[in-house]
């Protein structure tokens, strides 16, 4: 957002002028004109100064110092100068007894306003005696940009102490507008709540640079040291050390890199791995029923056991990706992540029960065919024989999920997978499970249509 879009939050155009903003002004007339009578002109018994009374900056604010002594010029000029060097790491704001802003600064420099603060204060020291200081500058002129256009258009008076920007304390311009609406139009990183502790803050950055892992890990993965299948994900671990190394030290750095990768895109990412690993899964089955394990160095070939191995892990994968997301602290939406994991756990299942049959039948490779039919049918293996600890296959992770938000959009598909499943014999207690999901998304549609509908007036 630019500073013209940021103007367009901004108050209107005039404040109430409080008993702060009031003695501000006594403040700064008696700094800097101690000894004057009413009819001397304030600049009548002074050398010029080295620095001009008007500062125009290069967004075409112009600001009047004239009122200021050379030192508080030459910091007002640093300050509302594009070239001070002054950079913005994030901010946050708090409750006082009344709302307080702080804004942390490269360099360690705070600028805090707001709350118990009569005037803004800053970490630099450089700001007693009732002058402001260049960091102070910087903060007002950043929020001038905030200001209605028409008083942008004029010449703005500043406070020698920082405690007003033309009529208006600069506390006052962040509650009328919102510290986030000045952070969005300002580029600023916004910090919510108390600040993460380190081992946090590493978590986090492994699961949002994991999105560009390139071996396609899952964010799990990413994190697992023992898990390093290449040269070139080891390398991405290096740079993924790097990045949070200067990022803890940084956390307007790490503020940014939330702001870019955001929970959203995280979540695309993961399921886009996850539905390519169910693709690749079935394909490789394909391939090892079609030529044999040895197809070639390159082609994955996996034989029923395999493959329903790597079937189970993705949906372990989805049910802890899911539940990990409903405890997170970043607000993720948990209705787009069900209706995306109940659309791969029906994946999953389709594919299998669409394998009721001895995928040996037809090889062509030689070979000893496996008698078992845990062995050679996919079905038998993760529907119609599981091991005693396998639990419903993938039944026990789509019912967890919630029926309202998720099971209404996946009603066609479920609906043919019962006619499909139906026809493959599976146990009574599989059935049963998925009758129950199933007729629970009926009863909540027939419910919403008949809550719908009009009501019979009353004779």
């Amino acid at each position: 957002m630019s500073a013209e879009a940021l103007s367009k939050l901004s108050l209107g155009d005039t404040m109430v002028t409080t008993r702060a903003q009031a003695a501000a002004r006594e403040r700064t007339a008696s700094l800097n004109t101690p000894n004057q009578s009413p009819q001397q002109s304030p600049l009548s018994s002074e050398a010029p100064s080295p620095t001009p009374s008007i500062i125009e900056t290069t967004s075409g604010l112009k600001y009047n110092v004239s009122p200021f002594d050379d030192e508080s010029r030459r910091r007002a000029k640093i300050g509302l100068m594009d070239d001070n060097d002054i950079k913005m790491k994030y901010c946050r704001e708090s409750t006082d007894d009344r709302m307080k802003y702080t804004f942390y600064i490269d360099d360690d420099i705070t600028v805090a306003m707001g709350g118990s603060y009569a005037v803004p204060k800053c970490s630099c020291g450089a700001n007693e005696g009732g002058k402001a200081c260049k960091h102070i500058f910087w903060m007002l002129d950043q929020l001038a940009h905030g200001a209605p256009p028409s008083v942008q258009s004029q010449t703005l008076q500043l406070a020698v102490d920082g405690s007003l920007v033309h009529t208006f304390e600069p506390s006052a311009l962040i509650d009328k507008m919102g510290l986030e609406s000045v952070a969005n139009g300002l580029g600023w990183g916004l910090q919510y709540g108390q600040s993460p502790d380190i081992k946090d803050i590493e978590d986090e950055i492994a699961e949002m640079l994991s999105v560009f892992e390139p071996s396609n890990a899952l964010p799990s993965e990413s994190k697992d040291p023992s898990a390093c299948p290449s040269e070139r994900s080891r390398k991405f671990r290096e740079f993924k050390d790097l990045f949070a190394a200067y990022a803890t030290a940084n956390l307007g750095m790490f503020i940014r890199l939330q702001a870019v990768i955001d929970s959203d895109f995280q979540v695309q990412v993961f399921f886009e791995k996850i539905n390519d690993r169910i693709a690749r899964a079935f394909r490789a089955l394909d391939e090892y029923m079609a030529h044999g394990p040895t197809a070639d160095a390159v082609t994955e070939c996996y034989d029923i056991a395999t493959c329903a191995g790597k079937l189970k892990g993705l949906v372990k994968a989805i049910d802890n990706y899911y539940h990990q997301q409903l405890e997170s602290d970043n607000d993720p939406d948990t209705k787009d992540i069900a209706i995306r994991a109940a659309a791969a756990l029906i994946s999953i299942l389709d594919g299998v029960a669409s394998r009721n049959f001895d995928a040996y039948t037809n090889i062509t490779w030689g070979g000893i065919p496996p008698a078992n039919p845990t062995e050679n049918n996919l079905f038998v293996n993760l529907i119609g024989e599981p091991t005693e600890d396998d639990g419903l296959f993938v039944l026990d992770t789509l019912k967890t999920l919630p029926h309202d938000d998720v099971l209404r959009n996946h009603m066609e598909i479920l609906h043919h997978l019962d006619d499909k499943l139906e026809q493959q014999w599976p146990p009574l207690e599989y059935m049963n499970a998925f009758h129950a999901i199933t007729q629970e998304s009926r009863k909540r549609a027939a419910s919403e249509a008949g809550g719908s509908s009009a009501k019979r007036p009353m004779q």
